[in-house]
């Protein structure tokens, strides 16, 4: 963990990966640490103490090291806060898809629809 700063509106953690440490390619499971970027991914997660908990996360984007795999660059994921292409922690899906299975009359809020 970096830092976490704590307003009246939210709860923000910036956080990072570690280096050095490979990480598994999607497309072979081939582990990896050749690193071609990092980048931040913005994720919302459950709220704590009654505030929204925003995570700044900077990851890897890393280089397959198997010549015969389709994937060039992925991404690492952190196991239980990150899966690809998400913007919600697990966590938090579960709870909003729990809402949109509960929601009275079917009638869903535009937010929590995806």
């Amino acid at each position: 963990m970096v830092s976490v700063d704590v307003s009246d509106a939210a709860v923000t953690v910036r956080a990072r990966t570690r280096s050095g440490v490979p990480a598994g390619c999607p497309g072979c499971g081939e582990p990896s640490a050749w690193v071609h970027i990092r980048y931040i991914r913005r994720l919302a997660d459950a709220t704590l103490a009654g505030r929204p908990l925003h995570i700044h996360l900077s990851v890897r984007c890393l280089y397959c090291e198997n010549p015969a795999c389709s994937k060039v660059t992925f991404a690492e994921q952190v196991t239980g806060l990150t899966v690809r292409c998400q913007r919600r922690t697990p966590e938090l899906q579960t709870w909003l898809r729990l809402l949109v299975w509960c929601w009275p009359g079917g009638a869903v809020p535009r937010c929590c629809a995806s």
